[in-house]
């Protein structure tokens, strides 16, 4: 039998606190925090809860929003790139885009690797993308403030997977997470790990955090690290972030969690990619999908209507 190699992965969580309104002063404030948890512990990928650079101001329809927007060549993007080279750690900047057509802006993540380098990711397709650009793009009224992100986001061109050192990884952003269609194809491309930064604070969310995460990293053999914000922030009406950052492995089981409602906090947990493997062994969920049974989830209206 070929001995099994095993293959570790160290990640520091970044739960973000409540924010400011100043790009600059945020992402000021987030090197501060990895610098001092990063200085006896160098870890291979650090990942930050969503929009790390602003506050979440989604909720009114409010234009001055978008001058915070900054490209992926901006200043503050720059700024984590030579601290990824400095600590050669590879580092998921999520931050508010603006595109290169005039008028675009994106909820984005911009995978940074050891060297300082962007990190391209593959669609299903074969086109590489820049950064991932979230896809699902809420818009919904059931507490208050809402979640008007059409407003200030359009939706990605797709899943895209990054290869590093450290395994295939891929990205979901915050309400991506009820999209099982979404894991799966990461994971029908070879993620290993999927991160979820994310910025939430509904009742009824909280309430489905933990086992929604959970079914997602069983069912798909991921792990699932999903970084989220903290305490009251203070936008047009406050937004009590609910943190509890959490990590899952394959089998579903939980490794490490953050602190509840409070932020901003880290911590580390290391991966075990063969875990991956293992789960392929013992759930054939993959050798026993059916996708002919399928179909209709693409062209569902041409039956209902």
């Amino acid at each position: 039998m070929i001995e099994e190699r095993r293959k570790t992965v160290d990640v520091l969580v970044v739960q973000c606190g409540p924010a400011q309104e100043s790009p600059k002063l945020n992402a000021e404030a987030n090197l501060e925090l990895i610098m001092e948890a990063t200085k006896d512990r160098k870890p291979n990928i650090i990942v930050f809860s969503e929009l790390s650079t602003t506050q979440y101001f989604c909720g009114f329809n409010d234009p001055r929003w978008f001058d915070l927007a900054e490209p992926l060549d901006g200043p503050n993007i720059q700024v984590f790139r030579e601290i990824a080279s400095e600590l050669g750690s590879h580092i998921l900047v999520t931050f508010y885009e603006r595109g290169a057509v005039k008028g675009e802006f994106f909820n984005s993540v911009a995978v940074i690797d050891g060297v300082g380098n962007l990190v391209p990711g593959v669609l299903p397709d074969g086109r590489q993308v820049r950064c991932y650009r979230k896809n699902h793009i809420p818009d919904q009224y059931s507490y208050t403030p809402g979640l008007n992100e059409r407003y200030y986001f359009k939706g990605g061109p797709g899943l895209p997977v990054f290869e590093t050192p450290y395994g295939r990884i891929g990205c979901l952003i915050c309400y991506e997470r009820s999209f099982p269609e979404a894991w799966r194809v990461l994971a029908l491309h070879g993620a290993e790990i999927i991160f979820l930064p994310t910025a939430a604070w509904g009742p009824y969310r909280a309430d489905s955090w933990d086992f929604e995460l959970r079914a997602a990293a069983m069912q798909n053999g991921v792990f699932v690290v999903a970084p989220n914000k903290g305490g009251i922030e203070q936008t047009e009406g406050d937004r009590p972030f609910f943190g509890n950052s959490v990590v899952f492995n394959p089998m579903g089981e939980l490794m490490e969690k953050g602190p509840s409602r409070e932020g901003p906090a880290t911590f580390f947990v290391t991966l075990d990619l063969n875990e991956v493997y293992q789960h392929g062994k013992r759930y054939t969920f993959f050798r026993d999908r059916r996708p002919e049974l399928y179909g209709s989830l693409g062209d569902v209206y041409k039956h209902l209507y």
